[in-house]
């Protein structure tokens, strides 16, 4: 009868930790700036009204993020406050606005610091009693300046449209359109320049938007097709997204970067014909397997789901405020941050609030209001004065 053997009985265990030790593996307090560990949760600071509705302090540090949901819903307010919030903890903000639809006066009333830049143009007057047409010379502002990076179409396709990137060459001949592979190719050049030695800041980057711009094949195919778009996505930001930033987490990295994109989305009927419509993001998954951050949804699922804040008087309507939704869709945060919530905000020209301090946000702000108002009753020779002005909302179809 044969004797029953105990697994691993009679043999002597080397174990592990004498070559983690040999191989620079093992962790320790002495090590861990050059270990695989990750360094400490941060976040890139929302405003309570967010906080409230996500039960997250904003987004994190280090981790690629995204904001979804139909035009006009609240995404950009977001995103203005990821840029303040970047500037004011240290970091270098990289704006990519392939919307072309930067709205500087609204970024800097909600703190973000920017100088005007200023030069002289021809400015047309119209008589409005001859129709004579007369020219002056005057000081405009034309863009603005600061710690941080700004990149429209213009400025990327005048920066890197000499690249051809069906062949890694150079051309002669230069490109007047900006393309998706201009943002990653500018990406790699800061992230390289800060390995090099020549910025010594973290970076957080922002795209508005996500699926506003071509890929360079439909650019050469003179066609604006998905699939190319979404192939030179995951081509051109593969290991920026699953490695680059992803590495800045770790203790051996002296910089942490973030990214946090708007994408455009799409209702998907096809795939189900019979089942409700699904939101899709535009230019194919890479973004959204790739965000190991959050993934957040602002507005309805199937219509923008948003209600118009209103002041009115004497038949003069202005709209001040929106009030939206916002879920987190993805969480693949570590514990215990991985939380779904979700809940209502407003959205103002100062900035996010919830709706306990809208009654706050009226009282301060209706001379700004009362202004715009009589601003269009002087068409009609109307004066409205404050006890006038009445709060309405409106669904947004």
């Amino acid at each position: 009868m044969k004797q029953a053997i105990k697994k691993g009985a009679g043999i002597k265990k080397k174990g592990i930790s004498a070559w983690k030790e040999k191989v620079g593996l093992n962790v320790t307090a002495a090590n861990l700036e050059v270990s695989n560990a990750d360094k400490p949760m941060d976040w890139l600071v929302m405003p309570k009204a967010f906080q409230e509705a996500t039960r997250l302090t904003g987004f994190p540090i280090g981790y690629v993020s995204m904001i979804g949901g139909f035009s006009d819903t609240g995404k950009t307010t977001i995103l203005n406050h990821v840029l303040v919030s970047a500037q004011r903890q240290g970091f270098i903000p990289v704006i990519y606005d392939t919307e072309n639809n930067m709205d500087w006066k609204y970024l800097t009333d909600m703190g973000f610091e920017a100088t005007p830049v200023y030069a002289e143009r021809d400015v047309e007057h119209v008589d409005p009693e001859t129709g004579e047409v007369t020219y002056t010379k005057e000081n405009q502002i034309i863009t603005y300046d600061g710690d941080f990076i700004y990149f429209n179409n213009n400025i990327l396709a005048a920066k890197y449209g000499q690249y051809d990137y069906s062949t890694g060459k150079e051309t002669k001949n230069k490109r007047k359109e900006a393309v998706i592979e201009d943002i990653a190719a500018s990406m790699k050049e800061l992230l390289d320049a800060q390995d090099n030695g020549e910025i010594d800041q973290g970076f957080v980057f922002v795209w508005d938007s996500i699926g506003s711009i071509n890929s360079y094949k439909s650019y050469k195919s003179v066609t604006n097709n998905n699939m190319f778009d979404a192939g030179s996505v995951s081509v051109a930001f593969s290991n920026i997204l699953n490695n680059r930033i992803p590495s800045s987490r770790k203790m051996s990295s002296p910089y942490t970067n973030t990214m946090v994109a708007i994408s455009k989305i799409w209702l998907d009927s096809m795939t189900a014909p019979m089942a409700a419509p699904t939101v899709k993001y535009k230019n194919g998954n890479t973004f959204f397997y790739a965000c190991h951050g959050l993934i957040v949804h602002v507005g309805g699922a199937l219509t923008s789901g948003t209600k118009k804040l209103k002041a009115v008087s004497k038949g003069a309507t202005y709209r001040y405020g929106l009030e939206t939704k916002i879920k987190v869709v993805k969480n693949h945060l570590p514990s215990p941050y991985n939380v779904t919530y979700e809940g209502n905000m407003i959205c103002t020209a100062h900035g996010l609030i919830d709706k306990e301090e809208l009654p706050q946000y009226q009282k301060e702000h209706i001379g700004d209001m009362l202004a715009q108002l009589n601003e269009q009753l002087s068409k009609s020779n109307k004066t409205a004065d404050i006890e006038d002005v009445v709060f309405t909302d409106e669904e947004e179809e």
